[in-house]
């Protein structure tokens, strides 16, 4: 069994891993937190597909994408703006997106996927 892994934080986790075909990837915050949501939101996707290429896979191989927002009601339609320019409509994933309660304050987005790997 091989596992790869890209980007260890410390002892704590590899912020994005491959096993079977499978990328596995982390939670991933913006390192500018002063930007709003559509800021923010364009920030997480350019270090998704920096993490994906190192991982041997992009965004049109996503299987599945899990966003948390910290306000849903005011930053929804701002965080799927960007997301639709960035996704391609021909691949789009399958997706869940929550409210929830950030580990800071100034954290408006999180977001987890799985991606599929080109044997």
């Amino acid at each position: 069994m091989v596992i790869h892994r890209y980007e260890p934080n410390g002892k704590r986790l590899s912020h994005v891993l491959r096993h079977n075909g499978i990328v596995y990837m982390t939670g991933q915050v913006p390192s500018d937190r002063t930007e709003d949501i559509t800021g923010q939101t364009k920030q997480l996707l350019a270090r998704i597909d920096h993490l994906l290429a190192l991982a041997g896979s992009d965004k049109a191989k996503i299987l599945f994408a899990q966003i948390w927002l910290k306000n849903i009601a005011r930053d929804f339609a701002a965080m799927n703006a960007a997301w639709e320019d960035w996704i391609p409509e021909t691949n789009l994933p399958a997706r869940a997106t929550v409210e929830a309660n950030m580990a800071a304050n100034e954290i408006l987005i999180e977001i987890a996927l799985q991606a599929a790997v080109e044997n």
